[in-house]
């Protein structure tokens, strides 16, 4: 398990620990002013301050790798970052709550201008901040079922999934992102910090059920699929696997599974 499970999951994947949603935990490590200030300046901060981060690293690539990007990553360990998670796990996760906010995207309000509704407020209900947010502020509500059904379309739209902390352990988002997410563009675009945490999978092709079609070497957007032309069959490179799933639904054979990472010793402590 990764090392957010071992200090936040009493003993499962820490997102499984309900406790991690609760109103409890925000007030244990968060408050309501300040996560309304964190809010209101976060169309800035993708906007100005990561455009200003990646010009130094493009000025002093050597500094920035050795000081910067470990100081970074800290930070945002201990602020906001996300975990990939498989839709099996964010439908167990979706089972204990009774509602969940949908909310407009930023991230793709700032790459794309367009209003993607990707973004969910789970867990705490926090409507009375998002509603004072001018970015986030037109916001819906969808029954459980609704949100499921939405994020399977999701699924096989492309989307990965991932949820988010507002100063962890507490989780407040689930997130559906491609590569006009400005997550995806900070870590392996930008290589500027690391905000995504791997998921606790690894994703396996069965070569006696793949045609070597390559859809899911099309859809992976982590470089985790390979294709053998001698063979014709596509395969996992497990060091570059997020463990996202999002592959899956594009094989036609079903020849993509998803394996526990703990399980492979190449990558049980490669997050």
């Amino acid at each position: 398990m990764c090392e957010f499970c071992t200090k936040h999951g009493e003993g499962k994947k820490w997102y499984e620990n309900i406790a991690n949603y609760t109103e409890e935990v925000f007030h244990q490590v968060n408050s309501e002013k300040h996560l309304k200030a964190y809010l209101d300046n976060f169309y800035h901060s993708l906007t100005v301050d990561v455009q200003r981060a990646y010009t130094w690293k493009k000025r002093l690539p050597r500094i920035y790798h050795l000081f910067v990007y470990p100081l970074v990553t800290k930070h945002l360990k201990k602020t906001h970052f996300g975990q990939i998670v498989p839709i099996e796990d964010i439908e167990n996760i979706l089972n204990n709550f009774t509602s969940i906010v949908r909310l407009p995207c930023i991230c793709r309000k700032v790459t794309t201008g367009e209003n993607k509704r990707y973004c969910f407020g789970i867990g705490m209900d926090l409507t009375p901040i998002f509603k004072d947010i001018p970015d986030i502020s037109d916001f819906d509500r969808l029954s459980i079922q609704e949100a499921k059904d939405y994020i399977r379309h999701l699924d096989v739209e492309g989307q990965t999934h991932s949820v988010w902390t507002f100063n962890t352990p507490f989780i407040a988002a689930l997130c559906n992102c491609d590569r006009d997410c400005m997550a995806y563009r900070f870590q392996l675009k930008m290589e500027i910090g690391k905000v995504i945490w791997k998921g606790e999978y690894v994703a396996s092709i069965d070569p006696l059920q793949c045609n070597g079609c390559k859809e899911c070497l099309k859809r992976c957007y982590f470089g985790a699929i390979t294709y053998d032309r001698r063979n014709v069959k596509c395969s996992v490179k497990l060091t570059n696997c997020y463990g996202c799933g999002i592959c899956r639904p594009v094989c036609k054979n079903n020849a993509i599974s998803l394996l526990d990472r703990n399980s492979i010793p190449q990558v049980a402590h490669d997050w």
